[in-house]
């Protein structure tokens, strides 16, 4: 069954270029999502942010299936455990065992 996906347009950092499929993290400090690094992964960017662009915002995922291939780099099992804890589903692409 495929779930309801939930986006919207939310304050990203800007300082560097980010791609599509980056999985993100809060900064509760600068109130903006970021490359995930240490924190806890929250949400899947959804669109391409160049470095500097205005408005500082971007299409987020916060909710839903999305495919694995779609991001760009493969999660950790413990990260992909934690996107389901806030409802991110990712969803194998290869080598899927039915």
């Amino acid at each position: 069954m495929k779930r309801d996906r939930v986006e919207m347009i939310v304050p990203v950092d800007v300082s560097a270029d980010m791609s599509a499929g980056t999985i993100l993290e809060y900064d509760s400090t600068n109130h903006y999502y970021k490359a995930y690094s240490s924190g806890t992964p929250v949400a899947v960017l959804l669109e391409d942010v160049t470095a500097g662009q205005s408005p500082a915002t971007a299409k987020v995922l916060f909710e839903g299936e999305i495919n694995e291939d779609d991001l760009t780099s493969t999660p950790s099992e413990d990260v992909k455990a934690a996107l389901r804890n806030v409802g991110i589903y990712v969803i194998p692409t290869t080598n899927v065992n039915y």
